[in-house]
Formats: structure tokens, sequence, C-alpha cells
């Protein structure tokens, strides 16, 4: 039997194509880029393509059509290709704790190409070592340069919450990204990538030639893997899977769609799978979450650190396009970092409004966002929290409120004090620690839910039960309880034939412990 290969950490296109991994040709798209224009910035999530998206690129443009056998650019270009000097950083995976260690990795790669193309290094200073290495391949080759910048952002995304670092990189990264601008006519083609766009960071003022096609429909395939792709190249593998799960291939695709797909890059809303997370569910025969594995980024860990977050609001958050375009630096928003990182996605476009309607793109991201964030909250090793998790959901299942009530009363007293920093809001606090625990669990949970006498605090329907919390920091439980009835919180539900439970909870605001729950 011959084994699939999948490329899963590989970038290199030369390696994939050389090395008989499994390639989902992505040629056309490149064909129509490259015949477009030629300045472009791209934006994508952590783990989409991007790099293997640049060296395909740089494969083309060496010439390397050797590579290009039996996909879709061999028939769309069949004159001569032409080679070009390519001149590639690849900014991703390294650390710049300061804007010395900035200079110096560039410098350091400036120096690496000097030596590969036999240029006599005359200048320590970046901005000059890179508008003199474009002039001098221009002029000894005859042809114009390619410039390939990937994870330009890095520098800055890895000093979240260190802004006179940030700032001091900024300086450092505008001046060497100015140099690109007025070598136009030595530059025949430059692209740069990156998770994050930050607006007004001078970096795109400087560069303000570049196309932005992040939200181009006609690239919004370019990174990751569509429905047809699957169906087609990637079919060996999806019967694989299937026969190793001992069910249909339909059944393991709509398997495969719930975990990894439900990206949209544009206002089409073109369906596009995670590849990583594709590849090597795939490769391991077993559907997991593989994104997260890889690490949450600590950006996001950051600004989901502040309290006053309204988590339970962003799936279903309406906002315009500019909103989720590009990041300030110095004011960032949190919506925007959650679309830009990949945790949110368009998942629906009202054109008479110009507005997008954001939400988790898939099963994995859901779930990997709430088990990643809730030990953030809690301070816990991810595992504890699991376990608590499904002691709870058993609870809630099963119709045993007492026994939920008592794991509660133990996960919260599992916090420690420190946490508990959230002043003058304590009922949203305990809310929001609920919530994310009871996302963990994947359960149909409502926060502020509305009913036409007020809101219900927090909200849980099963198949066989319903669940109404009421949460209080000042007064008893039984006031908390007596709220639901004068309220008539339950008034929805008068004709569902489901059990209800009523909780009342009171919260300790000096030791941050459920002191008291009633149930009814």
């Amino acid at each position: 039997m011959n084994i699939i290969r999948y490329p899963i950490g590989e970038q290199s296109f030369e390696r994939i194509r050389s090395g008989n991994y499994v390639y989902v040709d992505k040629t056309e798209i490149i064909h129509r880029l490259v015949s477009a224009g030629s300045y472009y910035f791209l934006s994508r999530p952590r783990r989409f393509g991007k790099s293997l998206l640049l060296s395909t690129l740089e494969a083309y443009f060496r010439g390397r059509r050797d590579l290009f056998k039996g996909l879709a650019i061999d028939q769309l270009q069949p004159d001569e290709w032409i080679k070009r000097p390519v001149v590639r950083l690849d900014l991703s995976g390294k650390n710049f704790n300061t804007p010395v260690d900035f200079t110096d990795y560039i410098r350091h790669c400036l120096e690496e190409l000097e030596h590969t193309f036999d240029i006599e290094s005359t200048s320590d200073d970046i901005t000059v070592k890179f508008r003199r290495l474009v002039k001098s391949l221009h002029h000894s080759s005859g042809r114009k340069v390619v410039i390939l910048i990937d994870e330009y952002d890095s520098p800055i995304t890895r000093n979240v919450g260190r802004l006179e670092v940030q700032e001091e990189i900024r300086q450092e990264m505008q001046s060497f990204y100015s140099v690109i601008k007025p070598l136009a006519e030595e530059i025949h083609f430059c692209m740069l990538t990156g998770v994050t766009k930050y607006g007004k960071l001078s970096i795109f003022s400087s560069l303000n030639n570049l196309n932005d096609i992040s939200f181009d429909e006609c690239y919004t395939a370019i990174c990751g893997i569509t429905e047809a792709e699957l169906r087609q190249t990637l079919s060996p593998g999806v019967t694989l899977l299937a026969e190793k799960y001992c069910i249909p291939v339909e059944q393991a695709l709509e398997r495969l769609k719930h975990s990894y797909d439900g990206y949209h890059f544009s206002a089409d809303l073109t369906d596009i799978y995670n590849p990583f997370s594709l590849l090597t569910a795939l490769s391991k025969g077993r559907i997991g979450e593989y994104w997260f594995e890889t690490g949450t980024p600590t950006v996001l860990v950051e600004f989901l650190r502040n309290p006053q977050r309204e988590i339970h609001e962003l799936s279903g958050i309406k906002v315009r396009p500019e909103a989720i375009s590009s990041i300030s630096l110095f004011q960032p928003q949190l919506v925007a970092l959650l679309y830009q990182t990949g945790y949110l996605t368009i998942k629906n476009y009202d054109r008479q409004r110009d507005r997008y309607t954001l939400g988790f793109p898939n099963k994995e991201v859901e779930s990997g966002f709430f088990s990643s964030l809730l030990p953030v909250y809690a301070n816990m090793q991810r595992t504890t929290t699991d376990k608590v998790a499904d002691e709870i959901a058993d609870a809630i299942y099963s119709g045993a409120p007492q026994t939920l009530a008592d794991r509660l009363s133990a996960f919260i007293a599992g916090i420690p004090l420190s946490l508990h920093k959230n002043t003058g809001k304590y009922e949203s606090h305990y809310q929001l620690i609920l919530y994310l625990l009871f996302r963990l669990i994947g359960l149909n949970v409502d926060v502020e839910y509305q009913t036409s006498d007020g809101f219900i605090d927090i909200l849980i329907q099963t198949n066989e039960y319903i669940y109404i919390l009421e949460l209080k920091v000042r007064g008893t439980a039984a006031n908390a309880l007596r709220q639901i009835k004068d309220k008539e919180y339950t008034l929805p539900f008068a004709n569902d034939s489901r059990r209800l439970f009523r909780i009342g909870m009171l919260f300790d605001i000096q030791t941050h412990r459920i002191s008291d729950i009633i149930i009814s």
C-alpha cells in the first residue's frame, strides 16, 4: 500500500514537490496574482500556509519550472519563464525582545544574501545594506528584483504589553521597510505576509503602494483548503479516515467540515478549511484539536486577561469591514485581533448595511478557545479544568442540580484570590468564569438571556433539562431565587416538556467563594 505523505509543518515548495508530498495546487491563483499587480500584502492566521505561498512564489520567480510540472501554472504560462533574483526574509519563529534583536537578525539575513549573490558588504546599517543589495542584484542580473517578507509583524506581536519596546522596534521597522518604495524601478514584485495588519504603524504609510488582498474574493482560497480541493486532491486520505472510523465517506467529510471548515476571508463566504489541522487529521487518521496544540498566541492571552471583555458577546457580533481590517498598535481592539488571529471569522455579510457578522469558524476553534481561556482565568492546569468540566457535564446531562452545585462550589473555591481583581463588577466576573466553563463543556448556554421582564444571568439547555441560574454578590441565595419567580424567568418555557431547575447562587465578595446555593 502506498503511504500518503502530508506536508505537515513543511513550508518549502521545493521539498514538497521533490519529496512526493501531497500538494494542493494553488498555482492558478498565484498566476492570477503575479499577472495582476506587483505589490501585495496578505493577512492570514498562523498555520494557514503563508510561508508555503511565499516559497512557491520564490520557486516561480527563480524559474524553477521543473517543480511546477503538471500544475495549473505550467499550462497557463507556456512561454519561457523569466528568472529573477529573489530577496526573501522570514521573520517567523524568532525572538525579538529588543530593537537590537530586530536589526541584528535583519543584518544577518542580508549578509547571508550578500554572500549568496557575491556582493561586497560595505555597511552595517540595515537600510543601506538592503538598498544596495536590491540595486546590485538588479544591475548584475539585468532583471528586476523580487522581495518576499514572511511574518513582517512578528517583532511587534511578540512584544504585546511592552509599548516602549514596541515603539522602538516600530521605528526600526519603519526605517527598514521605507527602503522598498523608492526602489520601484528595481523591484518587479513585492509581497509581505503576516497575521496582523497594524494600521497607523507608519510601515504601511511608507508602503502605501501595497495592495491589501486579505479580503479580496479572487484571492480567498490562496491559502487554506476549499471543499472542492478536499474532495479532489485529498480524497484518498478521506477514504482511509472513513475506513478507520468505520463510517461512510460522506460522514467522514461531515466530521472534517464540522471540525476544520468554516473560515471565510471575504464577503462571498467561500468555505476554507484550516490546512494544518485538516492535513494532520488525515495523516494521523484521527480528528482532534491540532491547531491549539501549537500554542495560543501570547498577544491573545494578554488581551483576554482583561475581565471587562464581554467574551460572551463575541460570537454573533456585527462589525463594519474596516473594524477588522487592521489593528491600532496603541489602542488595539479585541474583535479585530480575534479575527486576524483566526479565532473569529466572517459568518455572514449584509451588503445593504455593509456589515459582517462574526463567529467561531468551527468546533476545533470554539472548543480550543474556551479550553485555552478558562485556565487563564482560573489559574489551573488545562488537565484540571478538563476534569472539572467533565464532572460538571455529567451532573448537568443527568439532571443532578445538587451535584452541579457541589462541583461549582469546589471549582470556584479552587481559584486563587489574587485572580479576583474585577472591581465593581463582581457578578459579571463570576458570570464570565461560569460561562467559560459551560462553553468548554460544549453546552447550549446563554448569558443575559432576555425575557419580557429582565435578563437571566445564565441559561443552560439540554435535550432533557433547563437550568436557570441567578447570581448574587449581595443579599441571599433566596433573593436570587425570588427574582427568578418575580420576573417570571420561567415563562418562556411554560409549554416546554423538559424538566426545569431554578438555581440561586450567592457569592461572598470577601472570600470569593460560593457561600450559598438554593435549588428549586
